[in-house]
């Protein structure tokens, strides 16, 4: 199976085979699991804002999954042209259940500084 976010299927699979029934599932039904998994996920995106000798999350997006394309097709793209430069995190949930965390360092001016926090669901 080549799914076709190919940076989102390593994180996802222990997910979508757990989901889809085990490891001994065909490629086929991994697939659609997959896509049905991802069309019910959302996702939050988290900057690391450094505060003393701690790192503090701030909320900066949460979005639908299906509904921020650019974030599935280049996901430092995404982070940087809207939050510039810093190291985010995010988690990916599908319904209620987490599903897994990644990580992103992008470069450039930190415009999430002047950008208000959002309350997440």
């Amino acid at each position: 199976m080549v799914p076709p976010m190919d940076w989102l299927w390593p994180i996802y699979k222990e997910y979508v085979t757990r989901l889809a029934g085990g490891e001994h599932v065909d490629s086929a039904t991994l697939g659609e699991t997959f896509m049905q998994i991802l069309a019910n996920s959302t996702v939050t995106l988290y900057v690391m804002e450094p505060v003393g000798d701690t790192i503090r999350f701030r909320a900066m997006g949460q979005w639908a999954l299906p509904d921020v394309p650019d974030l599935l097709a280049d996901p430092n793209a995404f982070i940087a042209d809207q939050f510039g430069g810093g190291k985010y995190k995010i988690n990916f949930h599908h319904a209620m259940s987490f599903v897994c965390t990644h990580n992103f360092r992008t470069y450039g001016e930190e415009l999430w500084r002047n950008l208000e926090e959002i309350e997440c669901d």
